[in-house]
């Protein structure tokens, strides 16, 4: 259950974390889209955020944190996401 709405992004979480008030937060999704396509380990399953960069790991594929959502075209910032609250976000992850 979620108490408390936390209005605070995750990129917010750097210097806690940095400073070690607060451990390390390192999430996790599975895109369901692609589990099951195949049997063998399929390399972009897995999508990992953390307070400093968000991607996939076995792709190599990251933007920093505080972009997350915002569009890019050829490696250059396109359009700005909308920043997501850290409960909002703990709701995409379930």
């Amino acid at each position: 259950f979620i108490f408390q709405i936390d209005e605070n992004e995750l990129a917010d979480h750097r210097e806690a974390s940095e400073t070690g008030i607060n451990p390390y937060p390192i999430y996790a999704a599975v895109d369901k889209e692609k589990l099951g396509e195949d049997e063998g380990n399929y390399p972009g399953i897995w999508f990992e955020f953390t307070p400093h960069e968000s991607g996939y790991t076995a792709l190599g594929a990251f933007v920093s944190t505080k972009y997350l959502g915002s569009e890019f075209q050829e490696g250059k910032l396109k359009k700005r996401g909308k920043k997501k609250s850290i409960s909002y976000m703990q709701g995409e992850y379930s």
